[in-house]
């Protein structure tokens, strides 16, 4: 029952944000921009975002290992492209995430030590980009007092990261760490002492640096390129102060795949430096789109993966 209304509240805000957008854009506009497009730029946004897959692969490929948890590149690259294509197609936000937390428990049979891999991955990257958000907004001071939703997401994200503080170091303290050794529920104690191991400086440090790679590569040049391919001639920083909160609600689950909440963070976010509500449309549903083709690389795997599954059942 809380899943169905849960459900039906994405559909109904998914349908408000499209709602939104078909009043809101000039249609003739969005079309005109993408008959000027550089499909040169384009490709180069492709392979900027191909670079990104490569950079989050070898990033949870660390992650793992850290457990003796053992997979190629490529297998990485291929599980985390097959995780995007759930992600675009089928109603669910976490279930790329699931797919390969699952994938690697399978693999090694080590489930609690797979899982955690997939929840620390999202969480360094989400922390990773808040804080990156966080230094680079001094772009777009002169806009906090009078833009609602930018002043709301940066106080979400103090917020976000102040926590993300008070329990890693709750998280360091030998007798927290005491506290959840004596958890009766074992799938519960086993899962949270695997996380624990994440919060020694090193593992933190290393993936925070690949983290931060990803978001110069695949989120910020590659998106910078998408734009210039539009013929948008934006300052880097203002740009990538931009893309950073763009990101960021962008993930926040709230509709059907994220449609609507994306390109309302494009129009809100860009529009603060001076990018038309056509441009930042275009840029949004151009980015949308491409990365749902590069998602279909994965299909091959993805089918195999429900063959294997109908099979074993």
């Amino acid at each position: 029952m809380k899943k169905n209304l849960l459900t039906l509240g994405k559909i109904v805000v998914t349908i408000g944000l499209v709602y939104w957008l078909i009043l809101r854009v000039d249609w003739v506009g969005v079309r005109h921009e993408l008959t000027e497009v550089s499909y040169t730029l384009l490709f180069l946004y492709v392979v900027f975002q191909l670079m990104g897959n490569v950079i989050s692969a070898r990033k949870w490929q660390i992650i793992a290992s850290y457990k003796e948890l053992h997979f190629t590149l490529k297998e990485g690259f291929f599980t985390y492209l097959t995780g995007a294509f759930i992600n675009n197609f089928l109603p669910s936000t976490i279930g790329g995430d699931a797919y390969r937390g699952l994938w690697l428990a399978k693999r090694s049979g080590a489930r609690a030590a797979a899982l955690s891999t997939v929840v620390f991955d999202r969480f360094i990257g989400l922390w990773t980009t808040a804080l990156l958000a966080l230094i680079f907004c001094f772009v777009l001071w002169s806009h906090l007092l009078t833009s609602l939703p930018l002043l709301i997401t940066l106080l979400a994200l103090v917020g976000f990261l102040v926590v993300d503080l008070v329990i890693t170091y709750l998280y360091c303290q030998s007798w927290f760490q005491g506290y959840v050794a004596r958890i009766p529920f074992f799938k519960l104690r086993r899962f949270l002492e695997e996380i624990i191991f994440y919060t020694k400086k090193h593992v933190w440090l290393r993936t925070s640096l690949w983290s931060s790679l990803f978001v110069f590569v695949g989120l910020g040049l590659s998106n910078y390129t998408l734009f210039h391919a539009l013929g948008s001639d934006i300052p880097f920083l203002s740009f990538f102060s931009a893309i950073l909160l763009v990101a960021i609600v962008s993930n926040i689950p709230i509709s059907i795949n994220n449609i609507g909440i994306k390109e309302w963070a494009y129009v809100t976010f860009f529009g603060l430096i001076g990018v038309s509500v056509e441009t930042a449309v275009t840029a949004a549903l151009l980015s949308r789109f491409i990365q749902m083709i590069l998602s279909f690389i994965a299909l091959p795997q993805y089918l195999a993966s429900k063959n294997l599954g109908d099979k074993e059942e």
